[in-house]
């Protein structure tokens, strides 16, 4: 039940954000991708107004005409410069990402210990289930959207906007100042957007620099499904399919995380069901007038919509229950306790894999065997942060004893949504930012896990004892990553207390960005790169390879994965050994020890890495210090050796 009502619930806030995809691309015919900006606007302006002691609903008040303002700047630049509409969309969607880093201050803002709209909510409870009860609310205030909205197109200004964008030529020749219209009525679509954008973020418990990707792709595809649903001419239909269509694609994701397929198949097949939709009405639409009357065409585009409706449904289906039925199997009869563990990750990242596999293979270890006494759903929300509470939805759904959320961005939504179960997070370099607690001991009743973040300072002193003398070191990290932010601030402070080292570094938003950052620290004479744990960064890495090979600048990096890629040392953790200690946590707890008393735990194995070949190429002695100390090794002839 959780996951449905969570979809509907999903669905209802993101309605707000479906009004203004409407008003842009069927008011208007704009397309109007500001709204992957506004949207992150919203939530930004809503949380950093919330965490400084203001009240929701003037935080979301205050999203609405931030984010109004970013599509009225859209709407000036093509109508007063005359610039493409899409190319000015994008010119605003670019400049909000600067812009929403710096009112955020940092790349996410966690509402955990907050007073949101929802906690208000839920202290109205009369002792409903809590999802249902903010389901109900929802429903009200969705209900007054509607009819406000409808009623507004009514007016005598909604009227003219529907006219300007309709026929702008007789709009203009009729009095209509028609550029006018049309930056009031973008800005009216972005300000509903980040009202959207502000809710979500209460909902979900944080708001994130990356959570209004695809906000376009979505809005469109909600409203050209709930035409699908509902083709009538009242406006007051066409504002309620908008509605549908939101909830239908929440639906849809729900049903996807049901069968077992995986969300971005669910996208593919969304696109394929929108495409469907758009051909038929563009082939009925081009034969108006060859095949009789109004009524008869009315008649054809029904048809052709049930048609769509029904393939596209069929389609959802067939392959959910075809990819569900792979990984759906009969459950054997157990004559113990079947435990339910559900494992989330965030994306297919190369150490979140890691520490999945071995809290896999060590629960195995332990005695929890898959089928016999235990079941893991593993789940993947391949970087959809929506899908995250929808994928928490169905452990709940399926009644799971404990949930492991692997990344801090799981972890982070986990610990909002989930209050009746116990969790057990890993791989999250920093808890305490996210609301988990304030100390190892001190901590959320039913959380614990295994932490743990880079000691830069010590990764620093090893790169000093390859590297003596006064030297200056560069970084490259990505400003939307809090992790990679903390963790240079911490390498910035071990560089200011040593007196002779010199920090100097480059931000990138994007992994296209890290060659040319590299080359300018190249450039500005460093003696070696100190690169902190950073997604964008690491997937680029060849890219730092490049710039500093033809200078002779060593690396050192935390990932041990590097070693082979022409990185000189790796200081870092063993990743495996937090699926390990993960794995250990829920055994206590499967075994009746209460989450709210166990510590948090830090990984307890470092590994230290060198490649003897890039020293010798480089012409660099290593010390015999430092080769004490390694536990793995890049030979010179390019083999890995483990040192016991």
């Amino acid at each position: 039940m959780e996951l449905w009502i969570g979809a509907i619930n999903l669905g209802f806030l993101y309605a707000f954000m479906t009004i203004g995809i409407f008003i842009t691309f069927r008011v208007y015919d704009f397309p109007d991708i500001t709204v992957d900006g506004s949207f992150t606007t919203g939530a930004a302006v809503a949380a950093v107004l919330i965490t400084a002691g203001v009240h929701s609903i003037p935080a979301v008040a205050a999203a609405f005409f931030l984010a109004a303002a970013a599509g009225m700047i859209t709407a000036l630049i093509h109508t007063r410069f005359n610039v493409n509409g899409l190319l000015a969309g994008i010119l605003v969607m670019t400049g909000l990402y600067s812009v929403n880093l710096h009112v955020m201050g940092r790349s996410n803002i966690p509402l955990l210990n907050q007073v949101t709209l929802f906690t208000h909510l839920e202290s109205l409870n009369p002792g409903m289930p809590p999802e249902i009860w903010i389901c109900l609310c929802l429903a009200i205030v969705m209900a007054f959207l509607w009819v406000a909205v409808s009623l507004f197109f009514k007016t005598d200004l909604g009227i003219t906007m529907r006219i300007t964008g309709n026929n702008p030529t007789m709009a203009g020749a009729n009095g209509v100042n028609v550029n006018l219209m049309k930056m009031l009525g973008i800005a009216l679509a972005n300000g509903f957007v980040g009202v959207s954008g502000g809710l979500v973020a209460q909902y979900q418990g944080f708001a994130d620099i990356g959570m209004g990707i695809g906000t376009v792709v979505i809005g469109l595809a909600s409203v050209i499904i709930g035409e699908a649903v509902l083709k009538r001419r009242s406006i007051y239909i066409k504002i309620l399919s908008v509605f549908i269509g939101s909830i239908i694609f929440r639906f849809m994701i729900a049903f996807a995380l049901f069968v077992g397929m995986n969300p971005i198949d669910m996208k593919l097949l969304t696109a394929i069901f929108v495409l469907l939709t758009l051909v038929a009405s563009k082939s009925v639409s081009g034969k108006k007038g060859m095949k009789g009357s109004i009524d008869s065409l009315r008649k054809r585009v029904a048809a052709q919509n049930k048609i769509v409706l029904s393939t596209g449904a069929a389609i959802v289906i067939l392959v959910g229950g075809f990819i569900g039925f792979r990984y759906m199997g009969q459950e054997p009869a157990a004559t113990s306790k079947m435990f339910k563990i559900g494992l989330l990750q965030v994306s297919d990242n190369g150490l979140l894999n890691i520490t999945r596999d071995s809290f896999v293979e060590e629960m195995k270890r332990i005695g929890y065997e898959e089928g016999r006494n235990c079941r893991i759903y593993l789940e993947n929300a391949n970087g959809d942060l929506a899908a995250v509470s929808s994928i928490l939805d169905k452990f709940i759904m399926e009644k799971v004893d404990i949930i492991v959320p692997i990344s801090t961005a799981c972890t982070q939504t986990a610990v909002n949504r989930v209050k009746d179960r116990p969790i057990v997070f890993a791989t999250v370099a920093n808890p305490f930012i996210i609301g988990t607690g304030k100390s190892e001991t001190d901590h959320l009743p039913n959380v614990t896990g295994v932490y743990g973040w880079v000691p830069m300072d010590e990764m620093l002193s090893m790169v000093k004892k390859i590297v003596p003398g006064k030297i200056k070191v560069g970084s490259i990290w990505d400003q939307a990553q809090s992790n990679s932010v903390f963790n240079v601030e911490n390498l910035r402070k071990a560089a200011e207390a040593d007196g002779e080292v010199t920090f100097v570094g480059n931000n990138i938003a994007n992994s296209s960005e890290v060659y040319q950052a590299a080359l300018g620290l190249v450039n500005k004479g460093i003696e070696a790169f100190v690169l902190s744990p950073d997604n964008i960064v690491y997937s680029a890495f060849e890219s730092v390879v490049k710039a500093a090979r033809p200078k002779k600048i060593p690396i050192a990096v935390s990932d041990v994965e590097r070693l082979s890629d022409g990185a000189l040392l790796a200081y870092g953790y063993d990743y495996t050994i937090s699926g390990v200690q993960a794995a250990h946590l829920v055994d206590r707890i499967l075994k009746g020890e209460d989450p709210g008393k166990m510590p948090f735990e830090r990984y307890r194995k470092v590994t230290i890495g060198i490649n003897m070949r890039v020293a010798e190429e480089m012409g660099l002695q290593i010390p015999d210090e430092v080769m004490a100390k390694a536990t793995c090794m890049i030979g010179r002839d390019g083999s890995k050796i483990e040192i016991k």
